[in-house]
């Protein structure tokens, strides 16, 4: 193995995890802003998608005090999802600052989640990172 080899597989085991871990983050750390200084709002339910054997998405609109109508969606289980009617209710949380950035109550990104995919990819890099250098040295020692 050359050491331009080397380089670019080490770039690939540590620049893809991080790469991916920066946008995991940024969502995990909008939740949070979300949870702890969001506004409430009451939302409506536009209209639900029912997923087949997956996870249904329901489409809202809320209109916060200081600007125009927006809308979001979010994915739930059909079980829950079929219950909602168009017209009927959703919490919404929003920033004041940017009422762009918002979620409906109980569906931002999860700190058991971001753990659930952060572990396996920090664990995808170091192993990658271990296999490369010890192929690249015992090659060397040969």
């Amino acid at each position: 193995m050359s050491l331009t080899m080397l380089i670019c597989l080490l770039a690939v085991f540590t620049g893809g995890p991080a790469l991916f871990l920066s946008v995991l983050s940024h969502y995990r750390r909008l939740t949070v802003r979300l949870e702890q200084h969001g506004l409430r709002a009451q939302g409506k339910v536009v209209r639900v998608n029912e997923g087949r054997g997956k996870p249904s998405t329901v489409y809202y609109a809320f209109r916060p005090p200081e600007g125009p109508e927006l809308s979001g969606k979010f994915d739930e289980a059909t079980s829950v999802a079929s219950q909602r009617l168009p017209g009927s209710p959703v919490d919404i949380l929003y920033l004041a600052e940017a009422p762009e950035q918002h979620m409906a109550v109980g569906m931002g990104f999860t700190r058991g989640l971001y753990l659930l995919v952060m572990v396996p990819l920090v664990g995808f890099a170091i192993t990658g990172v271990l296999s490369v250098l010890h192929a690249y040295f015992t090659q060397l020692n040969k």
